[in-house]
């Protein structure tokens, strides 16, 4: 077989192998969107969404995704804490990694802002256990740039006494 073959083997070869990956990635784009969506109709989702909807016009400097708990927190008013402690809310912590983070996800959909890589940015974080096992969560965190842009078109409003900003 002459160099011509070889090279028409190896492109089969490849072209395979591509096929394959885009086909595993598909499904496993399919299974996360399958899972965001069996999230968003829950019953911990559907106590969490007024919460969401609240929050989604307002100056949101951090929202963390843990498995006992949805934090966010404003930076106006400066420091403000909202929490949705899934055991206050009579629902069970998230154990599968999964979940969370298909709740991570479907958390972005309806705040929109969160979406939005120019003004917030997503991190999983990890961290030991006393078992062994590894405390997992997720993050968004406000851009620098966006929330100094934010800020500034605040800086003449005054800080309110209570409640969100909206």
């Amino acid at each position: 077989m002459g160099w011509l073959g070889w090279l028409i083997a190896g492109l089969a070869v490849a072209s395979a192998a591509l096929a394959l990956t885009l086909r595993q990635v598909r499904n496993e784009h399919d299974r996360d969107t399958a899972l965001i969506g069996r999230v968003r109709t829950s019953a911990l989702y559907t106590r969490l969404y007024p919460l969401l909807e609240q929050c989604d016009e307002c100056c949101i400097e951090q929202v963390l995704i843990r498995a006992e708990e949805v934090r966010i927190t404003l930076y106006k008013p400066m420091n403000r804490v909202v929490r949705f402690v899934f055991e206050e809310q009579g629902l069970d912590p998230l154990d599968q990694p999964q979940t969370l983070r298909a709740l991570s996800r479907a958390v972005a959909l309806d705040v929109a802002c969160l979406g939005d890589p120019r003004k917030f940015y997503y991190a999983e974080k990890t961290a030991p256990r006393d078992v062994g096992e590894k405390d997992r969560w997720y993050e968004y965190n406000v851009q620098p740039d966006y929330k100094d842009q934010m800020l500034r078109a605040w800086y003449d409003q005054r800080e309110p006494e209570e409640g969100i900003i909206r």
